[in-house]
């Protein structure tokens, strides 16, 4: 990391930017007498741009504990903050979008401490993108930026309008090979085949992976197989699911043409079974 501009704390030890303690290697120059490189913690570091002081009495104690000559000074710690380089942030950018072509608009200025900057995907809504610096023991400082993000295909198209709860095949989308997207987190049709919409969608939208779920293997309305085995007989037909379940759980289903309601176990997607019954 390159920061542009320091800010503060010029004169005083740099915390580790991934710890949430001051250790005694910071405070090293107040025992010129002997070597300090120890992870021993001392003290919980300081917020980001706020000075950490310890005096001599201070000192004194952490000598006695740790087995140290007097100490010969007052030191410092701290932990630094700096303005975001705008080309530190397109590479964040680019690391969670390699194939889109992202020009940065604007992006917050105000200090942000040493650690390491992300833009997740989720932050991504239409031209603004919110993103953190993580520092610390998990500490996130959120910043933002506003950007204008062109993908490159082939991106997996509604091939016709799609509803809200269906089960969604090969068979509905088509690929278009460039489209300008405002959230360019194109699934591929193989990531969404088998997945469940969870809104409707118009023909000829580029498909994002925010608006399916995983489905269940048998969904509630769904029109599933089902197969009744007697002895050697088995007779098949199709049913509507009245709950959802996966694979060796039981669901109820109705028989459409008897209305008659019975319990049979999901064997694949759109397939369950039973053993002999009056349907």
């Amino acid at each position: 990391m390159t920061p542009i501009a320091i800010f503060a704390l010029a004169a005083c030890a740099a915390v580790s930017p991934d710890s949430d303690r001051v250790f005694l290697r910071d405070i090293a120059t107040a025992f010129p007498a002997v070597r300090l490189a120890g992870d021993e913690p001392v003290a919980l570091a300081p917020l980001p741009g706020v000075e950490r002081r310890f005096d001599l009495p201070e000192l004194r104690r952490i000598a006695a504990r740790f087995g140290l000559p007097e100490p010969a000074r007052e030191v410092c710690v701290g932990r630094p903050t700096l303005r975001l380089d705008p080309a530190r942030i397109l590479d964040a950018m680019r690391a969670r979008l390699p194939n889109a072509a992202i020009e940065l608009l604007d992006f917050s200025r105000w200090p942000v401490p040493e650690g390491a900057l992300e833009f997740a995907l989720e932050g991504l809504r239409g031209d603004h993108w919110t993103g953190s610096v993580r520092y610390g023991g998990g500490h996130r400082s959120a910043v933002w930026a506003r950007v204008k993000v062109n993908g490159t295909g082939p991106f997996a198209v509604a091939a016709h309008d799609l509803r809200a709860g269906q089960r969604l095949t090969a068979a509905d989308f088509r690929l278009e090979s460039k489209l300008s997207v405002a959230d360019p987190r194109p699934p591929t049709i193989e990531e969404l085949t088998g997945r469940r919409l969870r809104r409707t969608v118009r023909a000829g939208t580029a498909m994002r992976a925010d608006w399916t779920e995983v489905a269940p293997d048998v969904a509630r309305g769904e029109t599933v197989q089902v197969e009744v085995r007697s002895g050697a007989a088995t007779l098949a037909f199709e049913g509507v699911a009245q709950g959802s379940a996966n694979t060796g759980q039981n669901v109820a289903v109705i028989n459409p043409q008897t209305h008659k309601r019975f319990q049979a176990r999901v064997d694949s997607p759109g397939h369950v079974s039973l053993e002999g019954a009056s349907l």
